[in-house]
This record gives structure tokens, C-alpha cells and sequence, in this order.
């Protein structure tokens, strides 16, 4: 599974998973010279026939043969589907009872929400003053609730209003603590020729152009069984959440995960879905928006190129673009976000977490 916290950020390079340091111990580095070795020395080289020889050539081939692979390992993947966990909590009502899938949610982090019971019509759950629907699955009916990046820190109070078929409702309530994620700061340079896209306006006026799109919750679940995976494999070089300090002059935050990508590299769908946008934006650039139902969707930033247009079903893998350097970037790169109920989240834990599929 991977998680933030599998990442140390190097300066200059980016977020690169943590290797163990090799102990070595100094006294077998450490050999006193003996007469003989000059001998053994010009005796090696006699005993180098062509055989030798030639089998060496061929393992240094392996060797660089072998490297590329080997290097990828540093590259980030999509994980195995996780497995549904046991609730950690459950609530008891009236006719009905309501599960918890989390413990205590860090800022960014989307908790899951199971209710069963008998003729229920619709259900609700209130937290922090924000509504969230419940939906109906084959087991059950499911609410995903967000822990918005600046939520503040404490222990809230969780509602469920549960809506029977006979027109009587009930309540139930419980507790849910939000946990700061401890956010750092990262300073961002935008070139001189862009710097004009670092305004507040420019962002304020972006954010209401996509919440136009993102507001919407469509009630099917539109991804599959995979449920999410990441749209490339490389690695991960900007977190979700920064603090950053644009030309040291404005600051804002960072919605989404930024992987390296050289321009063209090919963009796939995280999940089945539909494209609800797929044109520019002056911050993303080319940009490429899919509905996945529940009010989930994922956005995918700064394309060289579109493979697709709004109205389009997607699969999960179908390459939906290539990346590339438009709009606020300072290079080559992909930036990619998830947005549940209309809130920035942070993508990487919810391709990590399970949720029911169809």
C-alpha cells in the first residue's frame, strides 16, 4: 500500500521512497598487503582465457540490460485493489445501524460510511454543517464524508438521518476527529512569461469555473470493480497539500499529486468514468475532468495533447491525453487531483482505501 508517509523529500529531487543505509563495518574494508599480491595480480590476468572472457562480456550485458528495470523500482505504482476492512465503529439506530470505516481523519482523507436497515427510503449524514447523501449499493447504502484540507482540528459531532419508506425518520449520532496533516511550505517558481497566472484573481475565477463542473453528484457509481489506480507510473516529485509560495510574492495550495512525465507521455483514466471537461484552463492548461459518480471526480492537468472530448465514457486505463507544460507549470510534469463532494482531497490515500464497486 502506499502512503505519503513511504516518501522523503529530497531537496532538489522531489519525493523518493526511503532506502535502508547498509551498515559496513570498517575492519573488513581493511586487508595488510601481502608479498603475494602482486603476484596473484599478473596471474589473473593469464588466467582471463577467451571463454572467460566472453561469459564476462555477456554478464556485463545482463547488466545493462537489467538497470532500467532495476531503476524503476524507485517509480511509484498503483497498488494491489485493497481489501474491505472491519468497521471500527458502529452506530445503532432505530431499525437500522450505520458503520465506520476510519479512525480519526487527517485533513485530505475521505471517510466511508455503511448503512443497512429495512425500507429505507434516503439517508443523509450531517458533519461540520455539509450534508453528505447516502447511496444505494448492493449491500448496503454508502456516504463518503471529507476531511477538507483546512478543516480545523478537533472532534466533531457525526449525524445520520435516516428517511424510512413509511415516511417516519430517525437519528443517530456519533464522533469523528479530524487530525492535522502538518502541511509544509514549498517555495514555487512560475517563469517570467506566466507570472501573470500567480494572481489571486486567476485562481479565484478558476476554482468557480470547475466548481460549476465538480458541484454535480451524479447518483450512479460509475467505476468498476479496480475501483482507482494512478494514471502513470513514475515518480511522485510535489505532495497533495502544500503550502506554495508562488515567486515569493502569493501563496496557495496544491490540490493534487505531481509525477515526473516527460511531454507526451500517456495519460490513463484512474476509473470508469465520464469526461464532463476537456479543454483549457489558464492554471491547469489543457485539462481533462471525469465524473465517476457519488460525487467523485478526478482531474488531470497541463496535457500536450487531448485523446479525448466532454460527453465521452471512459475505462479505467484508456489513454485520455499526453502529458506536457501547459498553463502555471515550470516544466514537464504530470498534475493530477481527486475532488469528492466538491472538496480537494488527497488522491494518493483514496486510491488507497477501499470503497464499494459495482
Amino acid at each position: 500500500m502506499i502512503r505519503p508517509s513511504d516518501y522523503s523529500l529530497r531537496p532538489g529531487l522531489g519525493y523518493n521512497t526511503k532506502r535502508p543505509i547498509r551498515a559496513v563495518n570498517a575492519l573488513t574494508m581493511i586487508r595488510p598487503y601481502s608479498p603475494s599480491d602482486a603476484m596473484l595480480k599478473r596471474m589473473s590476468h593469464r588466467a582471463l582465457n577467451p571463454m572467460l572472457k566472453r561469459a564476462l562480456f555477456i554478464l556485463f550485458c545482463l547488466c545493462l540490460m537489467l538497470a532500467p528495470a532495476l531503476a524503476q523500482e524507485e517509480a511509484v505504482t498503483s497498488p494491489a485493489a485493497p481489501t474491505r476492512p472491519p468497521a471500527t465503529l458502529t452506530l445503532q439506530g432505530d431499525g437500522f445501524q450505520v458503520e465506520q470505516y476510519f479512525g480519526p481523519l487527517v485533513q485530505g482523507q475521505v471517510g466511508l460510511l455503511r448503512l443497512v436497515g429495512d425500507d429505507i427510503s434516503e439517508a443523509h449524514a450531517l458533519l461540520r454543517s455539509r450534508e453528505y447523501t447516502f447511496y444505494p449499493a448492493s449491500d448496503g447504502w454508502y456516504a463518503l464524508i471529507v476531511a477538507d484540507i483546512d478543516a480545523q482540528a478537533r472532534a466533531y459531532t457525526l449525524s445520520v438521518i435516516v428517511q424510512h419508506a413509511d415516511g417516519q425518520a430517525a437519528t443517530v449520532e456519533g464522533q469523528v476527529t479530524i487530525e492535522s496533516a502538518g502541511y509544509i511550505r514549498q517555495s514555487f517558481t512560475v517563469p517570467a512569461d506566466r507570472a501573470f497566472l500567480t494572481e489571486p484573481e486567476v485562481e479565484r475565477y478558476e476554482f468557480a469555473r470547475l466548481g460549476v463542473y465538480t458541484d454535480p453528484q451524479t447518483p450512479q457509481m460509475l467505476w468498476g470493480e479496480n475501483r482507482f489506480t494512478l494514471p502513470i507510473d513514475s515518480e511522485i516529485n510535489s505532495a497533495f497539500g502544500l503550502y506554495r509560495i508562488l515567486n515569493q510574492n502569493s501563496i496557495t495550495r496544491h490540490t493534487g499529486w505531481d509525477q515526473r512525465a516527460p511531454v507526451g507521455t500517456p495519460v490513463t483514466a484512474m476509473a470508469d468514468g465520464v469526461v464532463v471537461f476537456a479543454d483549457q484552463l489558464d492554471i491547469r492548461g489543457n485539462y481533462v475532468l471525469i465524473d465517476h459518480g457519488w460525487g467523485v471526480y478526478t482531474g488531470y492537468a497541463h496535457f500536450s495533447q487531448f485523446n479525448v472530448e466532454a460527453g465521452m465514457s471512459v475505462q479505467q486505463g484508456t489513454i485520455i491525453g499526453l502529458s506536457g507544460n501547459t498553463g502555471r507549470s515550470n516544466g514537464p510534469h504530470l498534475h493530477w487531483e481527486v475532488i469528492v463532494q466538491g472538496e480537494w482531497i488527497d488522491g494518493l490515500e483514496f486510491v488507497n482505501m477501499w470503497l464499494p464497486s459495482s
